[in-house]
């Protein structure tokens, strides 16, 4: 993802792998895939971040018609989907790895992740009906993307409020992510006991039940592959509306109390 530019060694490829503090499980590994792509990526002089950006949504799109499609063509989703979210972690790092970061692109990006979740429901929706007949994987579907899209915007109307209060908000926030991400680092590389080795675990997988895009590869890849769309449909369905009312609690009480963790990277 073409994220903030950050202070990076153009020499070294990892430097450009964005600090994943409050990612999602998922985000543990898929952009450390892409960053073994990222040395080829940029030898290649006539492939640009937005290039990549753009193949991953055609490559997601295919994806998802295949899977409202059906039939034995579905198969070829399972690599589509996790290969068109490795793209959508190189376009970033390429961008920040060639001096290439823009508006254009981040803009370009944020609004495809979107689309790609409206895409990716209305395909297993669809499977899912073919499936059974039953009108309810419909409703689970249009329930996943309205959850995912409130968490978004409950997001946004903190961070608005927030502003309003404090115009130093964005600043205050830029600087508590980087304290966080060296804090991260730190801990990385200092020796641990046995509760050390236990709190780093957890800092690392406590997001273990978030469902975010890499979710949505992983688990659409897994019930593809074991041909169970419907599962796919419970778990996001349920499982973003619920993820967005605790949301909706948890950023209302903060807006009230005004405390500091507003600063911290805000989760969707």
């Amino acid at each position: 993802m073409q994220l903030e530019h950050l202070n990076t060694t153009a020499q070294d490829p990892a430097s450009v792998v964005e600090p994943n503090y409050f990612s999602n499980w998922g985000d543990l590994w898929y952009p450390l895939w892409a960053n073994r792509l990222l040395g080829l990526a940029s030898r290649q002089g006539w492939l640009s971040p937005n290039g990549v950006t753009i193949t991953s949504f055609v490559l997601y799109a295919a994806a998802a018609c295949l899977i409202g499609r059906g039939g034995e063509g579905a198969m070829l989703a399972v690599v589509l989907l996790p290969l068109s979210y490795v793209l959508d972690c190189l376009d970033g790092q390429l961008a920040r790895f060639t001096g290439q970061t823009s508006v254009v692109g981040d803009y370009l990006d944020k609004t495809l992740d979107v689309l790609k979740i409206g895409l990716i429901n209305a395909a297993f929706a669809l499977a899912a009906y073919r499936m059974t007949g039953e009108v309810v994987y419909v409703f689970l579907g249009f329930f996943s993307c309205f959850g995912f899209l409130f968490r978004y915007y409950i997001k946004l109307e903190t961070m608005f409020s927030a502003i309003n209060h404090d115009p130093a908000y964005l600043d205050q926030s830029r600087l508590r992510r980087q304290q966080l991400y060296a804090t991260l680092d730190a801990r990385s590389r200092a020796d641990k006991s046995f509760s050390g080795h236990l709190q780093w675990l957890w800092l690392r997988h406590h997001s273990l039940l978030a469902l975010d895009e890499a979710e949505h590869v992983t688990f659409g890849a897994i019930a593809i592959a074991v041909q169970r769309p419907d599962l796919w449909l419970w778990l996001f369905g349920v499982g973003q509306m619920l993820i967005a009312l605790v949301r909706l609690v948890q950023r209302g009480r903060q807006i009230v109390a005004q405390d500091g963790s507003l600063t911290h990277p805000l989760r969707k």
